[in-house]
């Protein structure tokens, strides 16, 4: 991917992805599973906790993928 961004919907840029990097701007998350988990983490370690989930969950959906292409 080039360093072109690319945003959620057209003319949204509430989630840009760099080559490297991916930028989250106003992100609003209304998943009752997902605001519990991270509201029972301490604040200093919810980024983390968020990144490691996005993580976990990211090499799930690649391997269920994976799975279903054979």
């Amino acid at each position: 991917m080039s360093e072109e961004t690319a945003g959620v919907a057209a003319g949204d840029r509430t989630i840009e992805i760099l080559e490297t990097t991916m930028h989250i701007h106003n992100l609003c998350i209304e998943r009752a599973a997902i605001v519990s988990y991270l509201g029972k983490i301490a604040p200093e370690k919810q980024a983390i906790a968020l990144v490691h989930a996005l993580e976990v969950g990211v090499t799930e959906l690649i391997a269920r993928r994976e799975r279903f292409q054979r």
